[in-house]
């Protein structure tokens, strides 16, 4: 692995992988202001905290019915030419939503169609851009890859989280959005630059190739114990951050005391560390994928433990410094877990299957994020919010510790 060795000055000969970074990170740009504008501009037009609740649990919707059945549709079309098309297609809706609050017609119910569109079109989007990374970049370099393209998505995440409030206070919401519009199609036209050996199918797609790829690619996953143990731990993962996001307004508005400069820190913290931990991954070589993957895992339960127990602190200044420490080692554990389970997954799916199998891990991985609303929602409203944090990390302390025992891990 003389090519790992050398870290990340060796992707400085994988020209085509580097473009599709930058891709990925002006896309990462644009959503992280796009995030802030979006949230506002649902506010302003519902009025209503349940409605906002209830676009944003819609929003799920395409992904986890129709991302298993879209990656194996898109395993027999170019890859390229999908990201192309539906990158430009995402830019014309948010420019449309735009377009249509500046013009004052932009209601709730075609918020939500725009919303649905939009995550309907990256059901295309993001299985043919998982596919394409194995005909880009070496085996040999997909850990460093992966940490390269967190790493940057972060630093970019966090440049763009800093400077939203401000740009959507001098262009509007409208403003922020057709900036969102912009860097998709910035996306798309660096993708048009990338060249990439794509082996397509000469037999045409239908619904029949099509459910025969999604059946070859359950068949795939059902065969190999430790890419269904690896899926589990990446919904886990997703799932553990669910009660910091469900829970993280009331308890800085009651446990903090503070506004929403406070959760605009957190997530500040969280971005830079998740960065950090993925930069330093590639760097951790002596230690087995399984090890760390648990390992961060039990950091990250423990982490919502201690966060869950600041909120008693009762000296203002520890407080706040507790919990920021406690941010910052959430965020660097789970920036490890996210690059060694990439790499993992890079690693056991054969590039012809990637799509596919990529399709039916997201949808596994995403359907963590309502299922953990609902127990959140459950138990908030017989647990103080502190006490249900607490709780969830009880539970993926436990759970984590379980996997100790799964000897197929060994396999990472």
């Amino acid at each position: 692995m003389e090519s790992e060795a050398l870290g990340y000055r060796a992707l400085k000969t994988q020209q085509e992988y580097l473009k599709l970074i930058a891709a990925n990170v002006i896309n990462r740009f644009g959503d992280s202001i796009d995030a802030i504008a979006i949230a506002w501009l649902m506010y302003e037009i519902t009025n209503s905290a349940a409605l906002m609740a209830l676009i944003l649990g819609l929003n799920y919707i395409p992904t986890i019915l129709l991302q298993p059945f879209t990656g194996a549709l898109v395993e027999g079309i170019s890859k390229k030419r999908i990201m192309i098309l539906f990158d430009i297609g995402r830019g014309l809706v948010v420019a449309g939503a735009a377009v249509c609050y500046a013009a004052g017609i932009l209601s709730p119910a075609l918020l939500t169609a725009m919303m649905l569109l939009i995550s309907t079109m990256e059901a295309f989007r993001v299985p043919a851009s998982s596919a394409v990374v194995p005909k880009l970049l070496t085996k040999e370099l997909f850990k460093v890859g992966s940490a390269l393209n967190q790493t940057a998505s972060r630093v970019t995440e966090f440049i763009g989280l800093a400077i939203a409030g401000a740009v959507v206070a001098a262009v509007g919401c409208h403003g922020a959005l057709l900036i969102d519009a912009a860097t998709f199609f910035l996306s798309a036209l660096i993708i048009g630059f990338i060249r990439v050996n794509e082996t397509l199918s000469e037999e045409k797609v239908s619904i029949r190739s099509t459910a025969e790829s999604f059946r070859e690619g359950l068949s795939l996953i059902r065969t190999s114990r430790v890419l269904i143990i690896l899926m589990l731990i990446g919904a886990l993962i997703n799932f553990m951050f669910v009660p910091f996001n469900a829970y993280a307004v009331p308890f800085i508005t009651d446990y903090l005391k503070g506004g929403a400069e406070v959760l605009a820190i957190l997530n500040i913290i969280i971005v830079a560390s998740l960065g950090l931990g993925s930069f330093v991954a590639p760097k951790i070589k002596r230690i087995s994928g399984k090890t760390q993957l648990i390992v961060c895992g039990l950091i990250e339960s423990v982490c919502l433990c201690a966060f869950a127990a600041g909120g008693y602190i009762s000296a203002h200044v520890l407080q706040y410094g507790v919990i920021f420490a406690i941010c910052a080692v959430l965020g660097f554990s789970a920036g490890i877990s996210n690059v060694v389970y990439n790499a993992a997954f890079l690693t056991l799916v054969p590039p012809d299957f990637m799509a596919r199998v990529s399709g039916i891990s997201v949808a596994i991985l995403v359907s963590s994020i309502p299922l953990g609303n609902f127990l959140c929602s459950a138990l908030a409203a017989v647990l103080p919010v502190p006490v249900a944090i607490f709780a969830s990390g009880i539970f993926s302390v436990i759970l984590f510790l379980m996997l100790t025992r799964v000897k197929s891990l060994e396999a990472l």
